[in-house]
């Protein structure tokens, strides 16, 4: 069992130590010359000199800057100067006669500090390292401690350690490391860019795996060897003079294709500045590469698409204007400058309101309208326009687009006159058959039916004033000439009605209709004929034009039906449209629109006439197949 040292809590301690032979002053020497803390230049002098002042020499070594611990045999501590004491917290009223294992060494480190301990002693050796100490008040320093066993001869008495705090050197250490790595991280994680550190002559220092990516060259190829003896402009010399230029102090610069391994090239900006060491000299060159190629490529893309925008704009028939925030013009296409009858120096800067006086910008935006105007020559210009706004570059920017349709509308507008003018003179040729019909109406009745009422008469009262024939065949003409008589009455009193319906002058269009489809479903017991008519329109009355031509048209639409669709439905409707108009519907369930080319044909109506008596109370009639793709669909609507 090893002897302990029981040494005093206090600082008293160095004298015990000094008054034991085995740590006499001159053991301590040679155990601080092992230790590197002293200088062995004059060791025979300088021990003299310390043997002789060994309370000087003890409290020089308690004042060094150095941490100091000896250690008893069974590695406890016996005694630390006042280094040792900052350093790990404890002081000697605390660390005397207790293992350092558990103070500052922490208890995870026990086992390995246990091997040392062994080998030391066992192999006479002294070792030494780096490891993390726990100070008193929980935090962790950085050590390098150097530890040696002592002998007094053959015998074992203690360990001699020392430790100097290397905390700041550490961090600083790992700050660079973790300065370097990140730096390493950023070359590396940026696989576009290669950063490469070349001689002041252009023979490659450095070679990372972005450049093998980039250039397609691994560094065993290119280390050690001139930049230009692999790489390549297309320009002869023109690497050369880059590398001069950086050698020389510049920032030098190019972009554009370089060879990439094998037989394919890349878009390259590359970038060789000089690096300078503290006195300014240039030691090194750093080439930055960094490869273009998709942003050139989306330059390319974009310049085409502008160019293909420019080629669009240019080449279209539309007017197209760039205005300001101040609705001025800053950009005119052709076709603008032909409209306008103005070139785009003269367009440039103007407002919109002395291109297009009636244009109101606001109102433009998302919207069609058509402006009128005039052009320089004083012609007359109709356009069609529409404007949007955007931002470009933080400016506000109107786009004005105008379409010429001065023909179109000037078309229009012959259109509507001519329709003005059809619509007019159809209303004058119904005012014309109405008054014929009146006419020829009233002659028949006054002229030929008296004709007939009278020769009625007449028969019948020579009739009665001959005796009776014994002959059959005289009663039978008698009877045959009044049946004529009787034909003849009726067939006027028919044609009458249809010149000039009674009910529709007297009672209305609800009332007319009614009494035409009980008229028809009469005549045509094959075909189911319905009118169908709100109890709120059967009262309602209309202008007489207005009743006239509608009755008409549905008059002629189910003579139409019942001559030519051979159907076995007939419907005709009436219903309200808006306030005031109506909307007649007579639909068949025939044999379609085919047969309605017949009632075209020379000699009928059909839909021309139709067409015509709509036209002249502004109504719009149509003709179209039912919603099953069976039979037709006569339809006017009406809406004053």
């Amino acid at each position: 069992m090893p002897e302990q040292f029981y040494l005093p809590t206090d600082h008293a301690s160095e004298d015990v130590v000094q008054s034991d032979p085995r740590f006499g002053m001159g053991a301590v020497w040679r155990w601080l010359v092992a230790a590197d803390l002293l200088d062995q230049r004059g060791e025979d002098q300088a021990q003299a000199v310390v043997l002789s002042n060994s309370k000087r020499v003890w409290q020089l070594l308690r004042e060094m800057p150095t941490g100091v611990v000896l250690y008893d045999a069974d590695f406890k501590v016996a005694y630390q100067n006042h280094a040792s004491e900052l350093m790990t917290g404890f002081g000697a009223d605390e660390a005397v006669g207790r293992s350092p294992v558990g103070l500052w060494i922490l208890y995870g480190q026990a086992d390995s500090v246990n091997q040392s301990l062994h080998r030391m002693r066992t192999e006479r050796i002294a070792l030494q390292g780096r490891g993390v100490q726990l100070r008193r008040d929980g935090r962790l320093a950085w050590v390098q401690w150097y530890t040696t066993p002592l002998y007094d001869g053959d015998s074992f008495i203690g360990y001699l350690g020392t430790h100097s705090d290397i905390s700041e050197e550490m961090r600083a250490q790992t700050a660079a490391r973790a300065a370097k790595q990140q730096v390493d991280l950023l070359v590396d994680a940026a696989v576009d860019i290669a950063m490469l550190q070349l001689s002041t002559t252009g023979r490659v220092q450095s070679w990372n795996r972005n450049a093998e990516t980039l250039f397609g060259l691994t560094a065993l190829s290119v280390l050690g060897n001139a930049l230009p003896d692999f790489l390549s402009l297309p320009e002869p010399g023109l690497l050369q003079q880059l590398l001069d230029g950086a050698a020389a102090g510049k920032r030098m610069e190019h972009e554009g294709w370089l060879p990439r391994q094998p037989g394919s090239r890349f878009w390259c900006n590359l970038l060789l500045y000089p690096q300078h060491d503290e006195s300014g000299a240039v030691v090194a060159v750093v080439l930055v590469a960094r490869d273009l190629s998709d942003r050139r490529l989306a330059e390319q893309k974009i310049r085409d698409s502008e160019a293909l925008l420019s080629a669009i704009v240019s080449t279209t028939s539309d007017a197209i204007l760039g205005l300001d925030a101040q609705a001025c013009v800053v950009f005119s296409n052709p076709a603008a400058q032909r409209i306008f009858g103005r070139s785009a120096a003269q367009l440039l800067g103007l407002p919109l309101a002395d291109v297009l006086p009636h244009a109101d910008l606001p109102k433009l935006i998302g919207t069609v309208c058509t402006l009128s105007g005039q052009r320089v020559d004083g012609a007359t210009l109709h356009l069609e326009a529409s404007a949007s706004q955007t931002h470009v570059n933080g400016d506000l920017l109107f786009t004005l687009t105008a379409r010429d349709v001065t023909e179109r509308v000037e078309s229009e507008q012959a259109l509507q006159h001519y329709r003005e003018q059809l619509s007019a003179l159809s209303r004058q040729l119904m005012d014309a058959e109405q008054q014929t019909n009146q006419r020829l109406a009233q002659l028949l009745h006054d002229q030929l039916g008296q004709t007939l009422t009278t020769l009625r008469i007449s028969v019948d009262a020579l009739h009665a004033q001959l005796p009776p024939s014994p002959q059959p065949a005289i009663a039978q003409s008698w009877a045959r000439v009044s049946g004529m008589i009787d034909r003849g009455m009726r067939e006027v009193r028919q044609v009458l009605v249809e010149l000039r319906p009674p009910l529709l002058q007297e009672l209305g269009l609800g009332v007319a209709l009614d009494n035409e489809v009980q008229a028809e479903a009469a005549n045509h017991a094959a075909v189911a004929i319905t009118l169908q008519l709100p109890p709120a329109m059967a009262d309602r009355r209309w202008s007489p034009e207005v009743e006239y031509a509608v009755f008409m048209v549905a008059r002629e639409a189910v003579a139409n039906a019942l001559c030519h669709a051979r159907c076995q439905h007939l419907r005709i409707a009436i219903e309200p449209l808006g306030v005031w108009g109506l909307r007649l519907a007579v639909q068949d369930d025939g044999i379609g629109l085919g047969p309605l080319g017949r009632a075209l044909k020379p000699g009928h109506l059909g839909l021309v006439g139709m067409r015509e008596r709509a036209q002249a109370i502004g109504a719009i009639l149509s003709a179209r197949a039912g919603s099953d793709g069976c039979g037709t669909v006569i339809e006017l609507s009406y809406s004053p």
